[in-house]
């Protein structure tokens, strides 16, 4: 639950200091990109973990 929380204050700050322009469209996109591909392998990999301690 703090995980999520604080992922979302992580998304709505890069959101504020986009709108502020502190930081450029380029830069967010890329934070955003990277972030989402590192959290569908963390859970896909969090997935095969469980599979392999159901079937072993």
């Amino acid at each position: 639950m703090i995980e999520v929380i604080g992922g979302g204050l992580v998304l709505i700050g890069i959101a504020y200091a986009e709108n502020k322009g502190w930081v450029d469209k380029e830069s967010v996109s890329f934070v955003l990109n990277v972030g989402m591909q590192a959290g569908i392998c963390a859970s896909l990999f969090y997935f095969l973990h469980k599979l392999s301690i159901l079937f072993l």
